[in-house]
């Protein structure tokens, strides 16, 4: 019985040149119980703003209302609000 080898092929290496995802967030009101965030959807790029209650934590999920899809993940007690808006960086 003869044993082959297998050669593996090195992965090709990810260019410095290559964008990089990213997702605009400002959260503001850092120091208060309620903090606002405005974002940018994490799929379609709408903008969003929502309220948060930050006097404890815990892991969320927002969901955005224009596609349904979890727009961002953060760390707070519980989402009052999220309102769709113009994006502020496009």
């Amino acid at each position: 019985m003869e044993v082959q080898e297998i050669k593996k092929f090195p992965r090709p290496r990810k260019l410095d040149s290559e964008p990089t995802a990213s997702q605009h967030i400002k959260i503001l009101d850092c120091n208060e119980p309620v903090s606002r965030v405005i974002f940018e959807c994490w799929h379609c790029k709408q903008g969003l703003l929502s309220e948060v209650d930050v006097t404890a934590s815990q892991y969320l999920e927002i969901t955005c209302p224009n596609c349904s899809k979890t727009a961002l993940r953060l760390m707070a007690d519980k989402v009052l609000s999220t309102t769709a808006i113009p994006s502020p960086w496009q």
